[in-house]
């Protein structure tokens, strides 16, 4: 018995030694002697800390901006892939990740696979060539306010919402009491500027006017065979013209392709699933600004 648990313990160790180096040899993306092609993922939701619940999972911008510069300061990073499906997400982690890739001075290349909408074509649009395929989602450039309103409810029940503020806007989209027109003129405001600005970015990455950027800002979205006579896109591909065009734009002939990639846990797996069967393909970039002390919780997505 004690033969046998030395041998089952030996083969343990060996079994995780072996799991061990072939992770080191997996993960290490910086150790190359000849010009690479850098694959970035951005997949699920994009928030700035990312991050799984029961309800959603989602990508971390912040992390992706650590793959982009680790890339970035690799000499033998000749060009990066963003390797997209994603329906967008929170205002502040696409923007941060818009950002990031526009800084970027080595050739960039986005491949959109099922999605690549809302803050996720923001984040493709300051690349320097998109890709999609023939069947992809590409777009839904707009913007969306949404929260529950309670009150009719609370009317139902003879439950009373007592208001008690100090300023006028403290409980401004409270679920429970109905928007003033005044609120309702408040909010669309910012909605407007979070648009502005959102289209702006886009039109300047994808070298188009406001003008014609304009005509596709109205929130629907569009396959990847409409999309590029309408500017969205530049060419149909996978994965591999990606590659094949970044090789072309930063001038390797050969080189090989290092993966810029997290191990996924089942429950990451589990909830990515999730949120693409609950994230609607119209909302894209999300923002949820909740205050607790006047009980707000409006959500803005373009």
């Amino acid at each position: 018995m004690n033969k046998l648990f030395k041998v089952l313990f030996f083969l343990a160790f060996l079994w995780i030694l072996s799991y061990g180096i072939a992770y080191i040899v997996v993960s290490d993306n910086t150790i190359s002697s000849e010009d690479t092609i850098a694959v970035i993922p951005i997949n699920g939701m994009i928030t700035l800390n990312g991050g799984s619940t029961l309800l959603q999972s989602s990508t971390s911008a912040n992390t992706i901006v650590e793959k982009i510069n680790e890339a970035s300061a690799n000499e033998n990073v000749k060009a990066i892939v963003f390797e997209i499906n994603s329906p967008g997400g929170t205002v502040m982690g696409s923007k941060k990740l818009a950002d990031a890739i526009d800084n970027i001075e080595k050739p960039t290349v986005a491949v959109i696979t099922e999605y690549g909408t809302s803050g996720a074509y923001w984040a493709a649009s300051q690349t320097d060539y998109i890709i999609a395929d023939e069947l992809s989602i590409v777009g839904s450039i707009s913007v969306l306010g949404s929260y529950l309103d309670f009150s009719g409810l609370l009317n139902d029940y003879n439950i009373t919402y007592q208001r008690l503020v100090t300023g006028d806007y403290k409980d401004l989209s409270s679920p429970y009491k109905e928007l003033t027109d005044d609120e309702r003129d408040l909010l669309m405001l910012r909605l407007d500027a979070i648009h502005d600005y959102f289209v702006d970015d886009v039109a300047e990455g994808r070298s188009m006017s406001r003008e014609e950027l304009d005509e596709l800002s109205e929130g629907l979205f569009y396959i990847g065979l409409n999309s590029i006579d309408i500017g969205l896109i530049d060419g149909l591909g996978d994965k591999d013209t990606g590659i094949e065009k970044a090789k072309e734009l930063s001038n390797v002939t050969n080189g090989e392709v290092t993966e810029y990639t997290e191990e996924e846990s089942w429950f990451d797996s589990f909830m990515t699933y999730s949120a693409y069967s609950s994230f609607h393909i119209g909302q894209g970039i999300g923002s949820v600004i909740i205050n607790p002390e006047s009980n707000q919780d409006l959500q803005i997505n373009l």
